[in-house]
């Protein structure tokens, strides 16, 4: 599949990128194509350094969206209304997964849901008619992600309302060796799953922990 990763320049794009790269054509996605191109060669790099190969490109956010099977929005909370409305045009029934956490930060990291409910189903309103949103990867810890270490195991909570764009999503996650899909529900689970993000961080600061994830037993 073509896989566009917007916001594909974080920590969180990269690992998505070194995963899924030898089995996918992977587009990471950007304000400024160079920057893109950029941390393309530099995700590739990471993958010849494992003695693996893959296909990245970069792209500025339209071009990485046009076109695509799969679109993944790593961006914050704050820059998807933009993201979205630069890609709108190209926006072709493609599947949207958003692993967005609505957040803020005082003393604490605290939940901060929009009108709709969740990030997911704000989202979900932007769209067009027919491009389906699935909610997900809001507890995996970036750092492991990049650092292709299967030994890292953690659960990924995946909720959607069309069964066949959950059931790609599912697949897609079952692929990278470290994670293990489960099914959360409607997409209106979004709301108490990405609650879980700001929690992770709390408990990580409070308690000096390094990359929290979640693994339901």
């Amino acid at each position: 599949m073509k896989i566009a990763i917007l916001g594909g320049t974080g920590d969180i794009g990269e690992g998505f990128a070194l995963n899924w790269a030898e089995n996918h054509h992977i587009r990471i996605g950007s304000r400024k194509a160079d920057k893109a191109e950029a941390a393309a060669e530099s995700y590739r790099d990471a993958l010849a350094g494992q003695g693996m190969k893959g296909n990245i490109l970069g792209f500025d956010n339209r071009t990485a969206a046009e076109g695509a099977d799969v679109i993944i929005l790593t961006v914050p909370h704050e820059h998807v209304s933009g993201v979205i409305d630069t890609v709108r045009p190209v926006l072709d029934r493609q599947i949207i997964i958003s692993p967005v956490v609505p957040m803020t930060k005082a003393e604490y990291f605290e939940y901060n849901p929009p009108e709709e409910g969740s990030a997911a189903e704000e989202i979900l309103e932007m769209l067009p008619e027919g491009t389906c949103v699935v909610a997900a990867y809001h507890t995996i810890a970036s750092g492991r992600l990049c650092s292709l270490d299967p030994a890292f195991r953690c659960d990924v909570l995946i909720c959607g309302d069309d069964r066949h764009s959950k059931d790609v999503v599912i697949d897609l996650t079952d692929e990278i060796e470290c994670l293990r899909p489960l099914d959360a529900g409607p997409l209106a689970a979004a709301r108490t799953i990405e609650s879980l993000t700001p929690m992770l961080l709390n408990l990580a600061m409070l308690n000096d922990l390094k990359d929290p994830s979640i693994k339901i037993l």
